[in-house]
């Protein structure tokens, strides 16, 4: 259970820096408690969908080779490095968020809350 509330908990730390839901005489209390009812409301009309995609399809690195004279300028030495495979990288992405934070949002602004940017 913790794993699935733990983007949408990154997320609001994420945001909480940018900005902040604000009601004249309201407290902090009073925030987490209608964000707490907000994000049950967004959760109960959009649960978590998710969905694995390739984020990176796997590739071949080829191998590079670089010369240069030796101190003596004598011969070239000559070095190669690269040359392996490097894998496929998958990704999981929700593809209720956007509307659920919409209805998150749309659930603050019902309560009297607006959002201010600090």
């Amino acid at each position: 259970m913790f794993r699935r509330l733990l983007p949408p908990i990154l997320l609001l730390f994420a945001l909480a820096g940018c900005t902040t839901w604000e009601k004249p005489g309201a407290t902090d209390v009073d925030r987490d408690r209608v964000v707490a009812f907000c994000e049950v409301e967004g959760y109960d009309r959009y649960p978590q969908v998710l969905e694995s995609y390739l984020a990176v399809p796997a590739y071949w690195e080829p191998p590079v080779t670089t010369c240069h004279y030796d101190r003596k300028r004598q011969r070239d030495v000559c070095s190669t490095s690269g040359g392996y495979w490097v894998p496929e990288q998958w990704e999981t992405r929700d593809l209720n968020d956007a509307p659920r934070r919409s209805v998150f949002e749309a659930c603050m602004f019902r309560q009297g809350w607006h959002k201010e940017t600090r």
